[in-house]
């Protein structure tokens, strides 16, 4: 019951912390200049909701690219297909941001109990958690899935602890499906702390002869079940991986000296982050703010010199993490890395992977302050009883620890408040939205650059070419636009102008088409219609030729003229052979990764069904993990086998 209370107080800290967020007029959306370009890969739930599987191919920006192999947004986490469904793309990233904070502070809340610390510290630090810079300063910049990925990674420090404690196979099986979580959440960033952290299990794995001990094969196995049920994900991903192209930064620029990072952790004034190069630092909060206190660093700190017992290991796991984290978020280490592997240099902002740091931190002060609360403190006398009443009576003073705890949340919560803001979208975002609207598939332009009109123009059907994303198809171009619009001088080609606005310039170019019949003495435009993956075209051309559909081609591609299947053509488009005359082509996208990825992740489901419940034998705990290396250690025989299965 008591574990509710903490659990609904939590919640609704994390609400009230990003009530902001609860206006639900479309109009109004987060602050961040980037939000509208890192949500947009989430509207592959509203091309779902029309036409289905066609959602695969995501043909709404660059010529389109297979949907499941998003690296930079979270489109398959559960958290954004739930979200998206219910409330649309933008109001749905509103929900999805109330709820990360919540589950930030669910797994702070989590690791305080595997800690097993008292119900002050579980809950101080889980509110600490939600209000943390680590969080709500990524919002700056509009880095929403760096905060939804920081909170799903923050979930696996528990559950590593919960499976080195427990060994149970519900254990197993919740680490495994948090792994997946942090897996599908986006960016890589916080997957990369999760990897930098992993030398630090060696305090969990192994004893005190150094010698491996059974944990290890538990979290090898969580391991197994977290890539299958991650593997729609991570199957499309290695199938796409060769064609990914992202700009390089081998100097590392924005990467901060390891001492800076440290520093953050008390810094609240945002002026030293917008300082161009203070500290070593771009003029740039998102990727650096930290912010949660003296407090908690003081409490952690004495965490770690009052670790003792079996609580050591954990102590010290938690405190090697951080280093660890630190360290590949800074320049020093990647620096090095780059001269013998070239590929580190694609980690542009490594500054982000320093937020996992944060749960790390307040995992040891909350032992800190738990440890700190068992002490025995002296008292304030309230007055003086009769023997029969009790005898004298006092006040702890170790309750005035309750009054820099406050503070410290209070100050903590109105730091986040002022990062999860909203702002009013402009007129222009509408006017873009029906100006560029055409009657067919064709690819059109927003003000390049200009962030704020990618989700809309994308959420409203719109086909956007260059748009706007961190990465690139190796070896290929963008579709012309046909329509675009533009603030400044006009196009060099071409284009002529249709309109103007708001300071902007609608140009048409009449010679670009979506879908057309190539022939030997030019080009004839044909009618396309459909969404993502399924396109119809109807062609009327009066010369056999080439028709050529700009959409890229891909694996998984399949073309129909008048109901029979025929071959696609070699290069970049979807193209096949187009005979004179009026027919009809279909373009379906049917991929093999996609289903073979999901009959992995049934699988993996089974079996964390299998384990979950005991259904076999071989999955049956007998003993707690605890119980068999404290008999051991005790007695140096082999611990009975206890029967009877045991939950986690």
């Amino acid at each position: 019951m008591l574990a509710i209370v903490e659990l609904t107080l939590i919640a609704l800290f994390a609400v009230w912390i990003g009530r902001n967020y609860l206006n639900f007029d479309p109009r109004e959306v987060p602050f961040g200049r980037e939000f509208m370009m890192v949500i947009q890969s989430n509207n592959l739930w509203e091309v779902a909701r029309t036409c289905g599987w066609c959602a695969l191919w995501n043909g709404s920006t660059s010529g389109g690219y297979p949907a499941a192999a998003e690296l930079f947004g979270a489109p398959l986490h559960p958290v954004i297909a739930v979200t998206t469904l219910l409330w649309g793309v933008i109001n749905g990233t509103k929900v999805a941001l109330i709820v990360s904070l919540a589950i930030a502070g669910l797994a702070q809340w989590w690791l305080a109990h595997e800690l097993e610390v008292g119900w002050l510290p579980r809950v101080w630090s889980a509110l600490i958690a939600v209000a943390g810079g680590h969080l709500a300063g990524r919002m700056d910049d509009g880095a929403f899935t760096i905060l939804l990925s920081t909170a799903l990674a923050s979930l696996v420090i528990p559950a590593v602890l919960s499976v080195e404690r427990r060994g149970t196979r519900r254990s197993v099986v919740l680490l495994g499906v948090v792994l997946a979580s942090a897996i599908l959440g986006g960016q890589g960033y916080m997957q990369l702390g999760l990897l930098a952290l992993s030398p630090a299990l060696a305090f969990l794995l192994l004893d005190e002869k150094l010698k491996p001990k059974a944990a290890w094969k538990d979290m090898a196995l969580a391991g197994g079940l977290a890539a299958l049920l991650a593997a729609p994900f991570l199957i499309p991903v290695a199938h796409f991986l060769p064609n990914f192209a992202k700009p390089l930064d081998p100097s590392f620029q924005s990467a901060p000296p390891l001492e800076v990072l440290p520093l953050n952790l008390v810094i609240a004034d945002t002026a030293v982050y917008r300082g161009s190069g203070t500290l070593g630092m771009i003029a740039a909060p998102a990727p650096y703010t930290l912010f949660i206190g003296w407090v908690p660093v003081v409490l952690a700190v004495v965490g770690l010199g009052a670790a003792g017992g079996e609580r050591r290991r954990r102590i010290f796991f938690l405190a090697a993490a951080v280093v660890l984290v630190f360290a590949i978020a800074s320049d020093p280490l990647l620096k090095s890395l780059v001269k013998y592997i070239p590929a580190v240099a694609a980690i542009r902002f490594p500054s982000f992977t320093a937020g996992l740091a944060i749960p790390l931190i307040l995992g040891m002060a909350s032992f800190g302050l738990h440890r700190l609360l068992k002490m025995d403190w002296p008292k304030v006398m309230l007055g003086l009883q009769s023997s029969a009443m009790g005898g004298t009576r006092g006040f702890s003073l170790k309750w005035a620890l309750v009054i820099p705890l406050v503070f410290n949340v209070r100050s903590d919560a109105a730091y986040a408040h002022a990062w999860l803001t909203i702002l009013h979208q402009g007129d222009d975002v509408p006017w873009i939205q029906q100006t560029l609207r055409t009657e067919e598939l064709e690819w059109v332009s927003p003000p390049f650059g200009e962030h704020y009109f990618i989700a809309p123009a994308i959420v409203s059907g719109l086909k956007i070419s260059p748009g706007l994303k961190p990465w690139g198809w190796k070896g290929r171009t963008v579709p012309a636009a046909r329509l675009e619009a533009i603030r400044g001088p006009s196009p060099a080609d071409s284009a002529v102008s249709i309109g103007e606005s708001y300071g902007i310039f609608v140009y048409l170019r009449p010679e670009v088409h979506y879908a057309a019949v190539v022939t030997d003495t030019g080009q004839e435009p044909c009618s396309a219609t459909g969404a993502g993956g399924r396109i119809d075209v109807a062609c009327n051309a009066s010369a056999p030729g080439r028709l050529v559909v700009q959409e890229n081609n891909w694996s998984g591609w399949r073309a129909r003229l008048d109901g029979m299947p025929v071959s696609l053509m070699r290069g970049q488009w979807l193209e096949v052979e187009a005979p004179a005359g009026e027919h009809n082509f279909e373009f379906r996208y049917a991929p093999w990764d996609v289903p073979l990825g999901l009959f992995l992740m049934m699988l993996g489901m089974a079996l964390c069904g299998v384990m979950w419940f005991g259904l076999v034998p071989r999955f049956r705990d007998r003993a707690p993990r605890r119980i068999v290396e404290n008999w051991t250690r005790l007695t140096g025989a082999d611990a009975p086998d206890l029967e009877g299965r045991v939950g986690a």
